[in-house]
Protein backbone atom coordinates (compact mmCIF):
# COMPACT_ATOMS: atom_id res chain seq x y z
CA UNK A 1 0.00 0.00 0.00
CA UNK A 2 1.46 3.55 -1.48
CA UNK A 3 1.55 6.35 1.30
CA UNK A 4 -1.41 8.49 1.23
CA UNK A 5 -0.50 11.38 -1.48
CA UNK A 6 -3.59 13.32 -0.32
CA UNK A 7 -1.95 13.46 3.28
CA UNK A 8 -1.11 17.27 2.89
CA UNK A 9 -4.74 17.94 2.01
CA UNK A 10 -5.91 15.74 5.11
CA UNK A 11 -3.87 17.84 7.12
CA UNK A 12 -4.95 21.07 6.32
CA UNK A 13 -8.49 19.74 6.86
CA UNK A 14 -7.49 18.72 10.03
CA UNK A 15 -6.18 21.85 10.82
CA UNK A 16 -9.26 24.15 10.00
CA UNK A 17 -11.33 21.88 11.69
CA UNK A 18 -9.35 22.10 15.48
CA UNK A 19 -9.72 26.00 14.02
CA UNK A 20 -13.03 25.77 14.15
CA UNK A 21 -13.43 23.57 17.53
CA UNK A 22 -10.93 25.83 19.54
CA UNK A 23 -13.14 28.81 18.43
CA UNK A 24 -16.46 26.48 19.49
CA UNK A 25 -14.61 25.97 23.13
CA UNK A 26 -13.53 29.69 23.39
CA UNK A 27 -17.47 30.76 22.28
CA UNK A 28 -18.58 27.85 24.92
CA UNK A 29 -16.58 29.17 28.17
CA UNK A 30 -17.31 32.94 27.22
CA UNK A 31 -21.14 31.71 26.76
CA UNK A 32 -20.57 29.78 30.56
CA UNK A 33 -19.36 32.87 32.03
CA UNK A 34 -21.94 34.91 30.75
CA UNK A 35 -24.24 32.40 31.92
CA UNK A 36 -22.64 32.27 35.50
CA UNK A 37 -22.91 36.19 35.79
CA UNK A 38 -26.38 35.76 34.86
CA UNK A 39 -27.15 33.25 37.80
CA UNK A 40 -25.24 35.57 40.14
CA UNK A 41 -27.24 37.65 39.48
CA UNK A 42 -30.45 36.81 39.19
CA UNK A 43 -29.61 34.94 42.33
CA UNK A 44 -28.81 38.22 44.45
CA UNK A 45 -31.91 39.64 43.06
CA UNK A 46 -33.73 36.72 44.50
CA UNK A 47 -32.41 37.41 47.89
CA UNK A 48 -32.93 41.12 47.98
CA UNK A 49 -36.51 40.14 47.22
CA UNK A 50 -36.71 37.94 49.90
CA UNK A 51 -35.20 40.41 52.22
CA UNK A 52 -37.95 43.04 51.14
CA UNK A 53 -40.83 40.24 51.83
CA UNK A 54 -39.38 39.76 54.83
CA UNK A 55 -39.53 43.64 55.79
CA UNK A 56 -43.19 43.65 54.01
CA UNK A 57 -43.94 40.84 56.38
CA UNK A 58 -42.68 42.70 58.86
CA UNK A 59 -44.99 45.58 58.34
CA UNK A 60 -47.82 43.33 57.95
CA UNK A 61 -48.02 42.24 61.49
CA UNK A 62 -47.02 45.54 62.72
CA UNK A 63 -50.24 46.70 61.28
CA UNK A 64 -52.43 43.84 60.05
CA UNK A 65 -55.57 45.39 59.54
CA UNK A 66 -53.98 48.19 56.81
CA UNK A 67 -55.19 47.02 52.95
CA UNK A 68 -52.01 49.17 51.99
CA UNK A 69 -49.67 46.54 54.29
CA UNK A 70 -51.53 43.49 52.92
CA UNK A 71 -51.04 44.86 49.54
CA UNK A 72 -47.50 45.55 49.89
CA UNK A 73 -46.81 41.88 51.50
CA UNK A 74 -48.37 40.11 47.95
CA UNK A 75 -46.49 42.22 45.75
CA UNK A 76 -43.45 41.06 47.54
CA UNK A 77 -44.22 37.52 48.12
CA UNK A 78 -45.14 37.65 43.97
CA UNK A 79 -41.58 39.38 43.50
CA UNK A 80 -39.85 36.84 45.34
CA UNK A 81 -41.71 33.78 43.76
CA UNK A 82 -41.26 35.28 40.56
CA UNK A 83 -36.95 36.02 41.10
CA UNK A 84 -36.35 32.81 42.47
CA UNK A 85 -37.95 31.25 39.17
CA UNK A 86 -35.71 33.44 37.01
CA UNK A 87 -33.00 32.73 39.38
CA UNK A 88 -34.04 28.82 38.96
CA UNK A 89 -34.06 29.36 34.78
CA UNK A 90 -30.37 31.21 35.01
CA UNK A 91 -28.89 28.03 37.05
CA UNK A 92 -30.24 25.49 34.50
CA UNK A 93 -28.81 27.80 31.83
CA UNK A 94 -25.77 27.78 33.24
CA UNK A 95 -25.56 23.99 33.74
CA UNK A 96 -26.10 23.60 30.33
CA UNK A 97 -23.88 26.08 29.44
CA UNK A 98 -21.08 24.00 31.61
CA UNK A 99 -22.20 21.40 29.91
CA UNK A 100 -21.48 22.58 26.26
CA UNK A 101 -18.39 23.79 27.11
CA UNK A 102 -17.26 20.21 28.18
CA UNK A 103 -18.72 19.01 25.03
CA UNK A 104 -16.83 21.49 22.92
CA UNK A 105 -13.47 20.37 25.09
CA UNK A 106 -14.08 16.95 24.64
CA UNK A 107 -14.73 17.28 20.75
CA UNK A 108 -11.65 19.63 20.40
CA UNK A 109 -9.73 16.40 22.69
CA UNK A 110 -11.21 13.48 20.00
CA UNK A 111 -10.44 15.71 17.18
CA UNK A 112 -6.43 16.12 17.74
CA UNK A 113 -5.95 12.27 19.26
CA UNK A 114 -7.81 11.41 15.72
CA UNK A 115 -5.63 13.85 13.99
CA UNK A 116 -2.34 12.55 15.69
CA UNK A 117 -3.29 9.13 15.16
CA UNK A 118 -3.77 9.86 11.35
CA UNK A 119 -0.62 11.80 11.25
CA UNK A 120 1.42 9.12 13.07
CA UNK A 121 -0.72 6.47 10.35
CA UNK A 122 0.20 8.31 7.65
CA UNK A 123 4.42 8.74 8.96
CA UNK A 124 4.77 5.01 9.29
CA UNK A 125 3.31 4.23 4.97
CA UNK A 126 5.78 6.91 4.28
CA UNK A 127 8.59 5.26 5.94
CA UNK A 128 7.57 1.83 5.04
CA UNK A 129 7.20 3.00 1.34
CA UNK A 130 10.68 4.25 1.44
CA UNK A 131 12.29 1.37 3.09
CA UNK A 132 10.51 -0.43 0.06
CA UNK A 133 12.37 1.78 -2.57
CA UNK A 134 15.80 1.53 -0.76
CA UNK A 135 15.31 -2.45 -0.94
CA UNK A 136 14.56 -2.14 -4.58
CA UNK A 137 17.43 0.26 -4.98
CA UNK A 138 19.71 -2.34 -3.84
CA UNK A 139 18.43 -5.60 -5.20
CA UNK A 140 18.26 -3.91 -7.99
CA UNK A 141 21.73 -2.86 -8.06
CA UNK A 142 22.70 -6.10 -6.83
CA UNK A 143 21.28 -7.42 -9.89
CA UNK A 144 23.24 -5.40 -12.15
CA UNK A 145 26.33 -5.84 -10.07
CA UNK A 146 25.87 -9.65 -10.78
CA UNK A 147 25.03 -9.16 -14.47
CA UNK A 148 28.58 -7.16 -15.09
CA UNK A 149 30.33 -9.87 -12.64
CA UNK A 150 31.09 -7.45 -10.70
CA UNK A 151 30.18 -9.01 -7.86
Amino acid sequence: MSADNRAPVLARIAQMREQRLTRALIEAREAAAQAHAAASAAEAARAAAERARGDARLLFQASPACPQTRLWLDRRVAEEIGAAARASDQRARHELAVDAQGAAGRALDQHRARSESVAAHHQTLRRAEQRRAEDRVDSEAAAFLLSRGWA
